[in-house]
């Protein structure tokens, strides 16, 4: 028994053995890793991501008549810039009422325009000017 557990050991020592460092490579980006990573790794988490923000904003929350007021108080805001920013009439206004908004909309003559908004609710104006004497935009 002596001798096979000395031939045992001894073949055993007798075998070259390999060992290398080991050196640890990152794989995310953030720290260093192959900047190739960077989008499968994006990608998986935003799979395994079940989270949803309470507060964002969904189309799919507003009714087909909600969709059309939208689309309608925005066509009648850009028909009244239209109108205002007329070149060849400075101070030309156009005019939107609605039960909540007042828009007014100024032409200053070069292209430009300045737009002033009151809310009826709080009494707050709000004036937003567009172009400059001289630069149309």
């Amino acid at each position: 028994m002596k001798h096979q557990t000395l031939a045992v050991s001894l073949l055993l020592s007798a075998m070259p053995l390999y060992a290398g460092e080991l050196i640890y490579q990152p794989v995310n980006p953030s720290f260093g890793g192959n900047p190739l990573n960077g989008s499968y790794l994006l990608s998986k988490a935003q799979a395994q991501d079940t989270h949803e923000d309470p507060d964002a904003y969904s189309f799919d929350s507003l009714s087909e008549t909600e969709l059309f007021i939208s689309d309608l108080r925005n066509s009648l805001v850009s028909d009244a810039i239209t109108d205002a920013v007329d070149t060849s009439e400075p101070g030309r206004t156009s005019v939107i009422d609605s039960a909540q908004l007042r828009v007014e909309v100024v032409s200053n003559g070069n292209g430009g325009f300045s737009m002033q908004v009151l809310d009826r609710a709080t009494g707050e104006t709000t004036v937003i000017n567009l172009g400059t004497s001289g630069n149309a935009f």
